[in-house]
């Protein structure tokens, strides 16, 4: 599939198929924790970009019945920046009754039109990472000239335009924005935003810049609990496998080409034994076509440029 990816298990959303509606690290922001890798092409400027082609996709494999808790529009860029966003989200509430979600980096929320065109989803996933200038320029890296006073004009507009869900997402650094001063600064703006929820994330998998170091188990505890009443940190998502069934090497490697994985969670999405998992892994490594390399003491693995399966650029 060259726009959809998964079903996936969602930490925060459960078995959710992703639409990936950007080309590769297209994104106003260059985050130095970003999984998918540094942004190399950083822009502000919308464009349409495959609409139909999306749609039609969306289309053939919705048309099989899949078994689906979300369809999450992300990806490897920011999804806000394909102009098609609003006629992608109501082609998928023509073709199902499944709820949409989008995951957003929020850096074009000051915009009416993007703005309108997230009205028809569900739940809507911003994020936020600081509340002071000079962190947010080091940690989220915008384009020369934004501004975390935009950022925040954005958020609130969109709150209370927004009729859906706002689910915000804070991304927790060690020694960057996990300090006493930050952690007010961001419990001051949650407060004016005053989203739905307020989920908590760190630096578990692979970032860019090596000192985006996370944050322990029981800090993140603490921090959910002084930044909002029922903040949480988020979870891994427990399910029951899928029942065992072939699964090609092209498999594997599309979904390592959107995003460093382990072995186990290969195994979760797959559907498929862990030793089974291991062994296909290790045959991909050997023929050159993924890498394997230790972030926090866990193994992530990786689709390599020339495996035919880079996410598109």
């Amino acid at each position: 599939m060259a726009y959809l990816f998964g079903p996936i298990p969602s930490r925060r959303l459960g078995r959710s198929l992703g639409v990936d509606l950007i080309p590769r690290k297209t994104c106003p922001f260059d985050c130095v924790y970003c999984e998918v890798g540094p942004t190399t092409s950083k822009t502000l400027a919308r464009r349409e970009y495959h609409p139909e082609a999306i749609i039609r996709e969306l289309e053939a494999y919705l048309a099989t019945g899949p078994d689906l808790d979300v369809i999450t529009l992300a990806g490897s860029g920011e999804p806000t920046l394909n102009t098609a966003l609003g006629s992608i989200i109501q082609a998928i509430k023509r073709l199902a009754d499944t709820p949409v979600a989008v995951l957003t980096n929020g850096a074009l929320l000051f915009d009416p039109e993007v703005r309108r065109e997230l009205g028809a989803a569900d739940v809507v996933l911003p994020s936020l990472d600081a509340a002071r200038e000079e962190t947010f320029q080091l940690i989220n890296r915008p384009p020369a000239g934004y501004t975390l006073s935009r950022l925040l004009a954005g958020l609130e507009a969109f709150r209370r335009e927004y009729p859906g869900q706002v689910w915000l997402e804070v991304m927790i650094l060690q020694g960057v924005n996990d300090q006493e001063a930050e952690l007010a600064a961001l419990r001051r703006a949650i407060e004016r935003l005053s989203p739905d929820t307020v989920q908590l994330n760190t630096a578990v998998r692979p970032v860019v810049e090596d000192w985006a170091a996370p944050v322990s188990a029981r800090e993140m505890e603490a921090i959910a609990a002084y930044l909002w009443d029922g903040a949480g940190v988020i979870a891994s998502f427990q399910a029951a496998p899928a029942k065992d069934s072939p699964v090609t090497d092209a498999r594997f490697l599309e979904m390592l080409a959107r995003r460093p994985m382990t072995a186990a969670d290969l195994a979760q999405v797959l559907g498929l034994p862990l030793n089974s998992v291991k062994k296909r892994l290790r045959s991909l490594c050997e023929s050159g076509l993924i890498s394997h390399n230790f972030y926090q003491d866990q193994g992530f693995f990786r689709s390599l440029p020339g495996s035919g399966f880079q996410s598109k650029s």
